[in-house]
């Protein structure tokens, strides 16, 4: 077994404590954990004004990528729930990460952004591990059929539909919320507290960890809530519309571990080694346009990004009517419209950029679009039909009395690409789309576009800037 570090920050067999990674089975690492209250926070029972929440750091230690949020939520309604597809994660509307007056990390409409990132664990994780820490469980399941005492279809089944754990109840027709799950008004406190993830709010922490104890200026992590109102959980059929969920004040905390390496001079000599430490990272640039089913069968958006290092481009196409009613929330991307005889409209797609398309002819092919979106972001443990609307095999069965046919089929079309073409120039990017039947609902085109920053920490004080 080789016990070195994977990188080393500079002579003299220093660790690279900065990025994550094996550290020497000799070296030591002593851990700190503190359950931060907010230092500012807002929650108004509204459809229409954000809540918000700022924590204040320590400067301590390295902090460790896989602190923890905890959230819960004030039920309003008997029965309600998260949404299966970001759990929890639906609340973030913006996350920002702040060190002084310098904005290190911030991405807007964070939950759309996650709702594709979901997209790529699997689903036994999701159904394991996940619905029970973020309340995401987007898995699946063969449903067999039963007529009288006699089984059809012993080998083959008939349909697929979303599996967490639970049997289907009402002859197979349905499937319930686990019970830990339910959000219920009139047990309030036993509401189930979930957690998001650090790395989750900011990705490029997957890589890097702070060194908090290098900082002279404060260290800020700001997040933006959906309106309580319709913005937030997901209302079971049959439930009361229009009630707000609120967060629970009790319950919010940021749990941040700060880590401490080796039991000498380690962390003072690696700081007195690195008084000027530069590290790069990717970031993620918004860019919101209305569109309507007419306009998106013609459509060229330009989402800026001039002169910037930019690594791929994610296009999600989204109804801004998404709400509480939604077994998946507010992040669906959805798909071409399906005619009687089950015939998909069609779609072409391309980017320019640099006087020059990224596909010398437009993408037609929806397996074709599924596979760049797998080259460029990983396997999205999603289903043909959940992705392109092509098919007709997901149950007719119930999720909470929604139908999981109407809440599954064409609600993942997300789209990314890889740019191959180097720098962006002044033009910057632009997104073709041609779609001749898009849903009738579509009403938003959201691009995050992926671009690499330079944070660089000079005596104590950070300076970011583009690449």
């Amino acid at each position: 077994m080789n016990d070195a570090p994977k990188s080393v920050a500079m002579g003299g067999g220093i660790p690279d404590f900065i990025k994550l990674g094996e550290i020497g089975s000799t070296g030591m690492m002593k851990i700190e954990t503190d359950l931060l209250e907010p230092v500012v926070l807002t929650d108004p029972s509204s459809r229409s004004v954000d809540g918000f929440c700022r924590f204040t750091l320590q400067n301590k230690g390295f902090l460790h990528s896989n602190s923890k949020l905890f959230v819960s939520l004030v039920p309003a309604n008997d029965r309600a729930g998260v949404n299966v597809a970001t759990g929890i994660g639906q609340i973030i509307k913006k996350a920002v990460l702040k060190i002084g007056n310098q904005t290190l990390n911030e991405i807007q409409d964070w939950n759309f952004l996650h709702q594709i990132k979901s997209s790529l664990i699997s689903g036994e994780v999701q159904r394991e591990r996940e619905q029970y820490l973020t309340g995401r469980c987007v898995d699946h399941q063969f449903l067999y059929t039963a007529t009288g005492g006699a089984i059809t279809n012993n080998n083959l089944a008939g349909s697929y539909g979303l599996c967490n754990g639970r049997e289907y109840s009402n002859g197979e027709s349905g499937l319930l919320m686990q019970p830990f799950s339910v959000m219920d008004s009139r047990e309030a406190d036993q509401s189930p507290t979930y957690q998001i993830d650090l790395s989750d709010l900011f990705p490029f922490l997957k890589q890097h960890q702070l060194p908090l104890y290098m900082f002279k200026e404060p260290i800020n992590i700001e997040l933006t809530f959906n309106p309580a109102i319709d913005g937030r959980a997901f209302k079971p059929d049959g439930q009361t519309a229009d009630q707000p969920f609120l967060l629970d004040r009790n319950e919010l905390k940021f749990c941040a571990d700060y880590l401490y390496f080796g039991d000498g001079s380690e962390m003072s000599d690696y700081a007195e080694a690195n008084k000027d430490l530069s590290f790069s990272f990717p970031d993620y640039r918004l860019a919101v346009s209305s569109v309507s089913q007419a306009s998106m069968r013609n459509i060229v958006r330009n989402v800026g990004m001039a002169n910037r290092l930019v690594s791929r481009v994610l296009t999600s196409f989204n109804d801004s009517g998404n709400g509480e009613e939604d077994m998946l929330g507010t992040g669906q991307s959805l798909s071409l419209a399906k005619s009687g005889t089950g015939v998909l409209g069609g779609i072409e797609y391309n980017l320019r950029y640099n006087d020059r398309f990224e596909f010398p002819t437009n993408v037609q092919n929806t397996a074709r679009l599924f596979s760049l979106l797998t080259d460029a972001e990983g396997v999205p443990f999603i289903t043909d039909q959940e992705y392109s609307n092509a098919g007709d095999i997901i149950t007719d069965a119930t999720y909470e009395a929604r139908e999981q046919k109407a809440g599954l089929e064409g609600q993942f079309f997300f789209q990314s690409t890889r740019l191959t073409g180097g720098r962006v120039g002044s033009r910057g990017i632009e997104v073709h789309v041609k779609a001749t039947d898009l849903d009738a609902s579509v009403d938003e085109m959201r691009s995050f576009c992926e671009y690499l920053r330079i944070a660089r920490l000079q005596d104590g004080y950070v300076d970011v800037f583009n690449v």
